[in-house]
């Protein structure tokens, strides 16, 4: 579980607990107060399930006057004839033997003295406004309310805040890796950009390119601290609340003018960038540019391209690997363009099949793929002859099973892997190795 998902429940788990602990207090004190058993009605309160016992006591309180003397402010019974503290008369009495006695009867029942007509020495007491009251209801929705709310953030943290991740060059090898990938308009721009930067160590500057793959949003952010550094890669971090996504960068003060960091965001929403240097936060200045100023490449939907367009991102080197009996038995070099092209389009536009298909297996064990034969496609954005798989390489399985066609793409789209090809894109893979005629 994510450190944001950990924080709510943790805070939710404390909330539960004392949650008795809260009602209880304020059940001892308004019982106590009333002169009812404040102890036993706060264990009642506090310790039966769902607030049965606290529903039971605000049923009980109002049966029990809670009055105070109007000169000294002491608990007082609606009997009492005088305040035991202060001496303040608080009701008539019989002039004779003292009993309490009715504002309009004529003669005490208790000596049968008559009884004055009106007695103005009477301070009547006084009852309180009923705040503890309005306290437990508001703590019986409040806290319920503050539980979801908890509950809700928790499971934002849950859901994943995608995923981070950076390269941090200097500025000579930032310039040669996008000469490297052909990017050289990026180049002119990111020079014009760094050029008109004030280059205070007080600030940072990003520029943020948004791309939308046909399914979701990636962030690529290009990052300058003057005279920040971090070689280690240990300050980056990304996590997502109720207020948004936030990618933190934690710098190092290099004493040199600085070095370029590129950050890719996979966020649901447009990440914040939080910038810290020397272990200060410091301010960080985006603007939003239309091309991408990060050395990640960016792979497009071939299958949603022109082919005549010349601005698309194309790999280094594609090459097919014949497979019989799950056994290498050739390879084809892929030289032509409109072939390459044709490849990727076919790869694209074939649907992603759901986890509930035959293909994926059954938990009883039925079903599933059986590949023996069929073809390999491999996929190179950044050519390194001396390595099988790298992690610039895209590897996809072409096979036939049952009538059907499939292909294994490593890139999993929610958990899928299984697409469901057009046959006549696996023969087109087929041709590749028959002998010209």
């Amino acid at each position: 579980m994510s450190t944001v998902a950990t924080v709510p429940v943790m805070i939710v788990l404390v909330l539960i607990i004392l949650l008795p602990f809260i009602v209880g207090f304020f059940v001892y004190r308004d019982a106590r107060q009333r002169n009812m058993n404040a102890i036993l009605w706060a264990l009642v309160a506090a310790l039966a399930p769902a607030f049965i016992g606290l529903i039971v006591y605000l049923l009980v309180r109002g049966n029990y006057m809670n009055l105070r003397c109007p000169q000294c402010s002491t608990p007082v019974m609606e009997t009492y004839v005088v305040c035991p503290k202060c001496g303040a008369k608080l009701r008539p009495s019989c002039p004779n033997c003292k009993a309490p006695v009715e504002p309009d009867w004529k003669v005490c029942p208790r000596c049968t003295t008559p009884l004055p007509e009106f007695q103005d020495d009477i301070q009547t007491p006084v009852r309180p406004k009923d705040r503890t009251g309005w306290k437990i209801l508001l703590v019986i929705l409040l806290v319920p309310l503050l539980l979801i709310l908890l509950a809700a953030f928790g499971l934002m943290g849950l859901r994943g805040s995608g995923s981070v991740s950076m390269q941090e060059l200097s500025r000579d090898e930032y310039f040669a890796e996008m000469e490297g990938l052909s990017q050289e308009e990026a180049v002119e721009k990111v020079q014009e950009w760094l050029a008109g930067l004030n280059q205070e160590g007080t600030r940072a500057h990003a520029l943020r390119y948004d791309y939308f793959n046909g399914s979701n949003t990636a962030y690529y952010f290009l990052v300058y601290v003057p005279g920040g550094g971090d070689s280690s890669h240990s300050g980056l971090g990304q996590s997502t609340s109720i207020f948004g996504t936030t990618v933190k960068l934690e710098l190092e003060e290099t004493g040199n003018d600085g070095t370029l960091f590129s950050i890719l965001s996979t966020a649901e929403n447009a990440p914040n960038l939080k910038i810290t240097l020397g272990g200060e936060r410091i301010p960080c200045y985006v603007d939003t540019v239309d091309f991408n100023p990060t050395v990640y490449y960016i792979v497009p939907q071939y299958d949603e391209l022109d082919p005549d367009a010349a601005d698309f991102f194309m790999p280094e080197r594609i090459s097919v690997v014949q497979i019989v009996g799950n056994s290498n038995v050739g390879v084809a070099e892929i030289q032509e363009d409109d072939v390459a092209f044709d490849i990727l389009v076919g790869i694209d536009s074939a649907p992603y099949l759901d986890l509930e298909h035959d293909i994926y297996g059954k938990p009883d064990g039925t079903g599933g793929y059986d590949f023996k034969d069929g073809f390999e496609i491999r996929i190179e954005y950044q050519t390194h002859d001396e390595l099988l798989s790298h992690a610039d390489m895209i590897t996809c399985l072409a096979f036939e099973q049952d009538g059907s066609y499939y292909l294994i793409d490593d890139r999993p789209d929610n958990g899928r892997t299984f697409r469901q090809i057009d046959e006549s894109f696996y023969h087109e893979l087929e041709s590749l190795f028959e002998e010209p005629s």
